[in-house]
């Protein structure tokens, strides 16, 4: 493995100080999830990783990990960083916020294919048995298992059954509309 001293040289040549945050920010390439990356003798290695080795002339086992104090993937400075283990690294982030264990509710979520009204109305629909759950699932463009567990609130629970006042789903032709 090389000398410390000719790694910090590589790291230094694609490195820009923030005056403001004391990070020294990688300007070489980026990989997973935008942390820096470099290849050195044949391996390419988060940025932050090669860094600890400079400063420390030890490269940690894949199992430990080189963690950001000041939460910035492209910070290579070796005062911004630390050593711990997974979970460590998970601890650190949930402590400082930045983990959200529950998903976004409805259509708060950005992958949600419905908002609040459409599952009200499917609910209605179920509930006065006029159409077959695929029907009602073709018509809202997604599958009948997600009618049945809108139907059965094991998705979507916050939408209750008296949201908003109680009204009849009608069809026009192949669109469903409330009213």
């Amino acid at each position: 493995m090389r000398s410390s001293e000719s790694v910090r040289a590589r790291l230094d040549k694609e490195t820009e100080p923030d005056l403001n945050s004391g990070c020294w920010l990688w300007s070489g390439g980026l990989g997973a999830g935008g942390y820096g990356v470099v290849c050195i003798d044949g391996n390419v290695t988060k940025a932050h990783r090669w860094s600890w080795y400079a400063e420390t002339g030890v490269m940690p086992p894949p199992e430990i990990k080189v963690c950001h104090k000041c939460d910035v993937r492209q910070c290579i400075n070796p005062d911004h960083l630390f050593l711990g283990t997974q979970a460590d690294n998970v601890a650190d982030m949930v402590a400082k916020g930045r983990h959200r264990n529950v998903p976004l509710p409805g259509s708060l979520n950005a992958g949600a294919k419905l908002t609040e009204q459409k599952v009200w109305e499917i609910r209605r629909c179920v509930e006065l048995d006029a159409w077959t759950q695929r029907e009602i699932a073709k018509s809202y463009g997604v599958s009948p298992m997600t009618v049945s567990r809108i139907a059965r609130f094991e998705m979507w629970p916050h939408v209750h059954r008296d949201w908003p006042a109680r009204a009849v789903p009608h069809t026009y032709g192949n669109v469903w509309y409330v009213g």
